[in-house]
């Protein structure tokens, strides 16, 4: 198994600092994939259990999926409520007792990851919800060899990017974090499926 997919999966990739939460009232902050900075995992870090999972969401109940490293921590956990699921990538409505097959995929070493089918959308007042953990990454987060304050900042500024597809833009999306030492993780709401990754 690629270990990069540690990273990647959940990923590419991927999350902001305590309490902090983009302004719906600012305009939306791109960033073009070679300028993005997503974080990365190790060398040494933990191997992942698998590189992708999936699982069903069935409209009218609740269900969730994750990616675990091999100690069985969460990498990426995925939560969808009953009621979040609403449309197919083609369009078509989601009926209640209709099922969806979710693919949670890691895509290399940085913390950037897939969810699969690409396209599907929820409902905007029962969103999905989106929690990585980035524990494993460690504290040196510019990849210099070496923690300072630098380090400490950029924890601080560590938000979720959303990638349509790849090769285009990320876009940062609303997001909360966590930075208690045995936390540590990252959560946003999700209104479709895309590409996601941590950066600062």
């Amino acid at each position: 198994m690629n270990r990069a997919i540690a990273g990647c999966a959940f990923i590419a990739g991927l999350l902001m600092l305590a309490g902090a939460c983009s302004d719906s009232t600012a305009p939306p902050v791109t960033v073009p994939p070679s300028q993005l900075n997503v974080i990365q995992l190790p060398t040494t870090h933990p191997a992942l259990l698998a590189d992708s999972v999936q699982f069903w969401a069935v409209k009218g109940h609740d269900s969730e999926g994750a990616l675990q490293f091999a100690d069985q921590e969460d990498f990426v956990r995925l939560r969808i409520k009953a009621n979040s699921l609403n449309a197919l990538p083609n369009g078509t409505p989601i009926a209640t007792g209709d099922s969806v097959l979710i693919t949670i995929k890691a895509t290399g070493d940085s913390v950037l990851f897939a969810l699969e089918p690409s396209g599907l959308t929820f409902n905007a007042a029962e969103p999905a919800r989106l929690k990585i953990s980035y524990g494993e990454v460690g504290d040196d987060f510019n990849h210099d060899g070496s923690v300072t304050q630098v380090d400490s900042t950029l924890r601080n500024q560590l938000a979720i990017y959303r990638q349509p597809s790849p090769g285009t833009a990320f876009t940062k999306i609303t997001t909360s974090i966590d930075n208690d030492e045995s936390l540590e993780e990252i959560e946003a709401k999700l209104t479709g499926f895309s590409r996601y990754a941590i950066s600062y």
